[in-house]
């Protein structure tokens, strides 16, 4: 992988994304800039003429998201209205309502389609605009949900008679467990109301689809690859890796819903999947690098496989603090694979006496170095713009992608100078050996049995035991008491040290 090659296509991204979104229409009222008024249960005279100043409110002057569990909402008496709750308990508590009343000003006149838009909302909705209902997302039976309806990219259609040029009130009812971080509002921004087409263009997901195609097509490949190179293993990997971001993407697309409603089930399938992503890049590395499985890897994976089985049967409050456990563990994995499988390896090569540039551009750990470096970058700059600058450019996505391409790029390329180098190889010691006739003579001569005769010629070709055990499916351990036979029949005493040069000087002669 050329390194030039990877921040072009890096910062050629971040060009289009910065860039492409095209400047804020004059028509834009950003609801974060109103207090929000919150409380318990839901009265629909609220909807129409809610009493703010009845002392059942309480007012959040700045808000960025309101998720229920967050807010320390208090009760009549000044006591917390929220169930306590277990960390981890693998059950939920009891649905409840809650209405939100945003108060906003229109201060221009109003476009002819004017629209919604919310960053998150869940689990169960109704909205109202001045005491019209104009999004329904309520499925409940006795007062139970039947069906959740936590969704991302919420865009909401307005007829424009109803948006008042001056005071408008918007009113949330929102019903669900009140210790889940999805009911209520989990994104903390943007929320606004604005015209449909600068809405579209803003979030038309346009992008999503191509990065989960990508990811897609990648991760096919990889496993294609690796049907036909069977000995290049850490190609299953890269394509299991490949295909995880992939799903993990298509789970949190808007519409995604359009296909499974019940967002309970897509966000279970998010976790799942989540999960396994990290734990295939340790993998990954760790063959890649290091050409085996470290024990830290196998622990992590069974902890990743038990919180993953979890979330499939436990409730959505447990997948979320299961979720936040997995965060926290996920710093290690990510330090492991970062200092062990990269940086040790990096340093290693530069011991051996290689320079610099060329260990960043022809060994693995100097090209996972690079895109690492990108992925790092790219993920401070997300973490502070969705603390301070708010332009949702979500860098990190664009720098996955081109982590997959170069890591595709990377292999195919490493691929093809290991199998030069074989031919090379191989090309010289037949010339150096006798024909291959004359070779099968020798190897008849000494008495190797047929499986020997395999390992025999594959040492001739220069591989070592991890290679020769993978090309033809054998264990080390197998393969080394093969190699002692044929040296030892071979009359070689030294098989340690000198064996493979007398083992050729043998044929030779």
């Amino acid at each position: 992988m050329d390194s030039r090659f990877s921040f072009a296509v890096f910062f050629t991204v971040c060009a289009l994304t910065a860039f492409g979104g095209g400047q804020e229409d004059k028509f834009y009222i950003d609801l974060q800039k109103f207090p929000i008024y919150i409380k318990a249960d839901f009265n629909p005279s609220d909807v129409i003429s809610p009493d703010l100043k009845d002392g059942s409110w309480q007012i959040r002057e700045q808000w960025y998201g309101a998720v229920i569990r967050r807010l320390n909402l208090q009760g009549p008496h000044g006591q917390p209205c929220l169930p306590k709750r277990a960390f981890l308990s693998p059950y939920g508590r009891p649905e409840q309502e809650w209405t939100f009343v945003l108060p906003f000003t229109v201060e221009v006149d109003t476009p002819i389609i004017p629209c919604l838009y919310l960053a998150s909302i869940g689990i169960n909705w109704e909205i109202y605009l001045n005491g019209t209902l104009i999004k329904k997302e309520m499925h409940l039976d006795g007062g139970r949900i039947i069906e959740q309806h936590y969704e991302r990219d919420v865009i909401v259609p307005i007829n424009s008679n109803l948006l008042q040029k001056g005071a408008n009130v918007l009113v949330f009812r929102i019903t669900g467990d009140p210790t889940d971080y999805t009911t209520g509002f989990t994104y903390k921004s943007p929320y606004y109301i604005s015209d449909y087409d600068y809405i579209m263009r803003r979030h038309n997901e346009i992008d999503k689809i191509i990065i989960i195609s990508i990811l897609a097509i990648l991760g096919i490949y990889h496993f294609l690859f690796f049907a036909v190179f069977r000995e290049n293993r850490y190609n299953l990997i890269c394509g299991f890796l490949s295909l995880c971001m992939g799903l993990y993407y298509l789970w949190r697309t808007h519409w995604i819903h359009q296909i499974i409603p019940n967002t309970d089930v897509v966000i279970r399938l998010e976790y799942f999947t989540l999960y396994f992503t990290i734990l295939a890049a340790m993998a990954y590395t760790d063959k890649l690098c290091n050409r085996r499985f470290f024990i830290v890897t196998k622990i992590y994976g069974v902890f990743c496989f038990i919180l993953a089985v979890s979330n499939l049967f436990f409730s959505r409050t447990y997948g979320s603090e299961a979720a936040a456990v997995w965060q926290f563990a996920s710093i290690f994995a990510l330090a492991w694979i970062y200092i062990h499988n990269i940086i040790l390896p990096f340093a290693q090569e530069l011991k051996s006496g290689k320079k610099i540039a060329d260990t960043l551009v022809n060994t693995y750990p100097g090209n996972l170095l690079i895109v690492f470096l990108v992925l790092v970058l790219t993920s401070i700059f997300d973490l502070i713009d969705s603390l301070a600058m708010h332009y949702s450019l979500d860098l990190t996505s664009y720098s996955i992608v081109v982590f997959a391409l170069a890591d595709t790029f990377m292999l195919f390329r490493m691929s093809v100078i290991k199998n030069r180098e074989l031919k090379e190889k191989s090309t010289l010691l037949e010339k150096a050996t006798n024909p291959a006739s004359a070779r099968e003579k020798a190897f008849n001569s000494f008495g190797l049995t047929e499986r020997e005769k395999e390992i025999a010629r594959l040492m001739v070709e220069g591989l070592d035991n991890k290679d020769i055990g993978e090309r033809i499916f054998l264990s080390n351990s197998t393969i080394a008491f093969h190699v002692t036979n044929i040296f030892r029949k071979f009359g070689i005493i030294d098989g340690k040290n000198k064996g493979r040069a007398m083992f050729l000087a043998k044929l030779i002669n």
